[in-house]
């Protein structure tokens, strides 16, 4: 499966990653606290300075326009489950 065809949300690119939100915090030098807040808050998440995104993106693999889903779109029926 090509996952860069796909539109997922910021929690769901991180389960297909298989990271908890703590570690992919440490990988991109964030707080957990800001990576909560992405994945709940799509306003936080839009308002996130570009360095954060590129962070959060490069850890991911995958580009910062992928993290974003347009604003008219459905959120995906992706199960999310978190990393054991």
């Amino acid at each position: 499966m090509d996952d860069k065809a796909e539109k997922y949300t910021l929690r769901q690119w991180r389960a297909l990653r298989g990271l908890r939100a703590n570690e992919l915090a440490r990988e991109s030098h964030l707080t957990v606290r800001t990576i909560s807040n992405y994945e709940r808050n799509i306003h936080r998440l839009r308002g996130a300075s570009y360095k954060n995104l590129e962070a959060i993106a490069k850890v991911l693999d995958i580009s910062v326009s992928d993290i974003f889903l347009s604003p008219t779109s459905e959120k995906p029926k992706f199960p999310v489950k978190e990393a054991s």
